[in-house]
């Protein structure tokens, strides 16, 4: 028994009239008059004698609306308590460490004045769609690469790769840079796993080459400190490959890398994916 023809009833009884009942309840009076003829089909009796002066309730539909009132008024109540604990309770959202840092900033206020919310780092988009599908987030924002199809997907912006170089660099004069140039040079990159790390050695394998890492950090800018010091170079998401004008580095995009990277809000629920799509994009 649908509530959307519990709730029409008991507004047209209070009423005592359809289009009045329509009104009060947002719909069209043929909608609303639909949902009580479904309810009467469904219960197979009818509730409402149906006037040139109005309605009126059927002895039956007195008795049924004396039941179902009650209930309704439950249902209403537990509905807005259950929107309060929404409310109240934080949206769990996770994400790579490099949108942690230079993207989410300055979109992640509209959702907290929207909800509570935590946010949750790990290193994989893999780790974070996992605990998506196991209920410990709400919402990730990872490679889209890596999204399942039974999951909601909102596509937020594709970047290419950069190769990020110490000032005194011999590519200084370059406008860009060829992957197959960067084979045999040190290579600085982050521990495994790690999504870059992956692409790195998929792109230069399909060159017929394996990386020359000289060097492995944890996760976190300090791989630029490295190149800063002249340990060797790496390759970033454009994201991270922008945000390095207070250091000693300069950057290249790779012409021939072979992917870039889309990064998609992933979310189970299309309902709350697509609000906080809308308060990411500033449209809500």
């Amino acid at each position: 028994m649908n509530t959307e023809w519990l709730q029409s009833f008991v507004e047209a009884a209070n009423q005592k009239s359809f289009s009045k009942a329509a009104k009060e309840t947002n719909l069209s009076q043929p909608a609303l008059s639909k949902h009580i003829k479904n309810l009467e089909n469904n219960l197979d009796i009818e509730l409402f004698h149906r006037m040139s002066a109005g309605i009126k309730l059927t002895k039956a539909g007195e008795c049924f609306y004396s039941r179902i009132k009650p209930v309704i008024a439950e249902l209403t109540k537990i509905r807005q308590e259950l929107q309060q604990f929404q409310r109240d309770n934080p949206i769990a959202l996770g994400s790579l460490p490099s949108l942690a840092t230079y993207y989410l900033p300055s979109k992640i206020k509209g959702i907290r004045q929207y909800r509570p919310t935590t946010l949750m780092i790990q290193n994989t988009s893999y780790e974070l769609l996992q605990s998506l599908e196991e209920g410990r987030l709400d919402g990730v924002f990872v490679d889209t690469f890596y999204s399942g199809e039974s999951l909601s997907s909102f596509e937020l912006f594709t970047e290419p790769y950069y190769a990020v170089f110490p000032l005194d660099h011999r590519f200084k004069s370059k406008k860009s840079v060829k992957l197959a140039e960067l084979c045999e040079e040190p290579l600085i990159a982050h521990q495994a796993p790690c999504d870059t790390r992956r692409h790195i050695f998929e792109q230069m394998k399909l060159l017929g080459h394996k990386p020359n890492i000289i060097s492995e950090v944890a996760f976190g800018d300090f791989i630029f400190g490295a190149v800063t010091a002249g340990m060797g170079i790496t390759i970033a998401p454009e994201l991270m490959a922008k945000n390095i004008g207070h250091l000693e580095l300069f950057a290249l995009p790779i012409d021939s890398f072979g992917r870039t990277r889309t990064v998609s809000l992933v979310t189970r629920c299309e309902k709350l994916g697509s609000k906080l799509y809308q308060l990411i994009n500033g449209t809500d």
